[in-house]
């Protein structure tokens, strides 16, 4: 064999193999094609009987209360966020007096916790809990029979923190 001979098969056989891979690129394109999710007109070809067509469904654009009030119940957040509400307006629900001296700290389980500002409101509120409970839940709307504040947990005044060197 001659140079140029040795020079064709290479260059038949480079031709070859770059036959080759561009078949196996192809192929490889075709199963990709046929893999991925149909977009535009042919999804809505293939997907024909998915079509919601003029009644209202799950894909058509929501409200956003809608949206919220599902979260909320999917999520059991009903209650937590109509005692926030309740602590939101607090003045409004407890009175003026009241409020001026005890706030809602936290809820959780049933349970408000409220502190107070001093030792006699403190007394004060846990004398009058069982009434506010009550004042609570009615003021809650769609409240459970059992209603959502089921016992309220009083915390007198915090007492100052004596850091170090705080003894006189």
């Amino acid at each position: 064999m001659t140079g140029k001979e040795q020079g064709g098969e290479a260059a038949a056989s480079g031709v070859d193999l770059a036959r080759a891979a561009l078949a196996a690129a192809r192929a490889r394109a075709r199963e990709l094609e046929q893999n991925r999710p149909q977009r535009g007109a042919a999804a809505r070809r293939a997907g024909a009987q998915k079509r919601s067509g003029s009644r209202a469904d799950d894909r058509d654009p929501q409200l956003l209360q809608a949206t919220i009030g599902r979260l909320m119940a999917e999520h059991g957040w009903e209650t937590p966020v109509a005692v926030g509400g309740v602590v939101h307006n607090w003045a409004e629900v407890v009175g003026e007096r009241i409020a001026e001296h005890c706030v809602p700290v936290s809820f959780a389980e049933g349970v408000l916790t409220i502190q107070a500002d001093s030792p006699a409101w403190a007394v004060e509120m846990r004398n009058l809990s069982p009434q506010l409970a009550q004042r609570l839940n009615e003021t809650l709307p769609g409240s459970p029979s059992g209603g959502a504040v089921k016992r309220i947990n009083v915390l007198g005044p915090a007492r100052p923190r004596m850091g170090f060197g705080g003894f006189r």
